[in-house]
């Protein structure tokens, strides 16, 4: 699985909560929040936490390939990934995100959090 191999090879070395289950996403000065199937901005990151980090050249070009404006949101990746059937727009935007992503998850951990805050 290409995202698995993604998030072993680019690891950050951004510290991790002690216990949590929320996820926050950086895109570069903006930070979000993944709360009940949406992101919510946030106005600082915390000093311990579960972090993905993006470019906004990455996000633009991922939401070119959903076909949103290049100046949406994580949100609208989101709601376009819900209802993609084709794998393949899933496989372009990890292709897309994969000079610029970071994170201090294990696949694990990360597909744990996202069962629990998208369940």
């Amino acid at each position: 699985m290409q995202l698995e191999n993604l998030i072993k090879k680019q690891k950050s070395n951004y510290p991790k909560p002690d216990v949590s289950d929320v996820l926050y996403v950086k895109v570069e000065d903006d930070i979000y929040r993944l709360h009940k199937k949406k992101f919510i901005k946030e106005v600082i990151l915390p000093n311990g936490a579960n972090v993905i980090i993006l470019s906004k050249l990455a996000l633009a070009n991922s939401l070119k390939i959903v076909g949103k404006p290049g100046d949406g949101d994580l949100n609208q990746i989101l709601k376009a990934l819900r209802e993609e059937k084709d794998l393949k727009k899933c496989q372009e935007i990890i292709n897309e995100i994969s000079d610029s992503f970071l994170t201090n998850l294990s696949i694990k951990e990360l597909i744990k959090i996202i069962r629990k805050q998208m369940g």
